[in-house]
């Protein structure tokens, strides 16, 4: 009887480990794409899209070692990922999100953009939040090391409607979310931010003041416009007490003809 007792308690502790592991290792997500130095997929955080009209997906790329994509700015030797899902079902709108890029020199050109993994996520808002939803992209894309290589994805993933599960992507989706930069200042380690344009005959000059709540130590700071201007390191002076600074880009004024510009700032510490 001791015997058979243990066996039955044993039974039910396996049926217990093996219902845990496969009750958290859900996952929705399209095949990975071929490619030797790089590869994507589309991942999703749950398994339905919770009758949401807005919902997000990732691009998780995969780097080897050594190579690099780009920013939506990348400076003068790359450009950005196009994506395109007029192919799709059910969604009205995407967009996507750019996580905080590092500065690097590849092929003796400055540029901005990642390296190994990183996720992108998109916000896409949905036609029927009450039907499936069929997300297909066309994605092209290029890395570089000692050479740049084109890539292309094509990608498809069916997200169905209703009340769904978180997936084993959640945390890494939810992670990538979380740290993209921020765009409400009280929710950020600024104080105050101010933009301003300069022109004179020969150059066109964007300046960045800023009051962070603490200090600053060590900041990034990147330019996004539509020109594709080259990669600036800007320069900064700051307070005697470090609490503001103000940074200039400066830029030979053929490359830019407008007088308003819309711009984009991002700057981390």
């Amino acid at each position: 009887k001791k015997i058979k007792k243990m066996f039955e308690i044993f039974r039910y502790l396996v049926f217990v480990f093996f219902l845990f592991i496969s009750t958290n290792s859900k996952a929705l997500e399209s095949d990975w794409s071929s490619g030797i130095e790089s590869q994507v997929r589309l991942i999703s955080a749950s398994t339905k899209n919770n009758n949401e009209s807005e919902i997000y997906v990732g691009l998780d790329y995969k780097l080897n070692d050594g190579w690099k994509t780009y920013w939506e700015s990348p400076g003068d030797g790359g450009f950005p990922q196009e994506i395109n899902w007029s192919n799709s079902i059910n969604i009205k709108d995407v967009n996507i999100d750019w996580p905080v890029p590092n500065k690097f020199e590849i092929l003796g050109m400055k540029s901005i953009g990642y390296s190994k993994s990183i996720i992108f996520p998109l916000k896409i808002k949905l036609i029927d939040p009450e039907e499936d939803t069929l997300i297909i992209l066309d994605i092209n894309y290029l890395v570089c090391e000692d050479i740049c290589i084109p890539g292309n994805a094509n990608l498809e993933l069916l997200i169905p409607s209703g009340l769904g599960e978180l997936t084993s992507h959640s945390f890494n989706l939810e992670k990538s979310i979380s740290s993209l930069p921020k765009r409400n200042l009280k929710i950020s380690f600024l104080n105050k931010a101010k933009t301003s344009l300069f022109f004179n005959e020969k150059f066109v000059m964007f300046k960045f003041e800023a009051e962070a709540k603490n200090y600053f130590s060590n900041p990034s700071i990147f330019l996004h416009t539509r020109y594709g201007l080259p990669v600036e390191e800007p320069t900064i002076n700051y307070s005697n007490n470090f609490k503001k600074l103000n940074a200039i880009f400066k830029f030979d004024k053929n490359l830019i003809e407008d007088e308003e510009i819309e711009t984009k700032i991002i700057i981390s510490d």
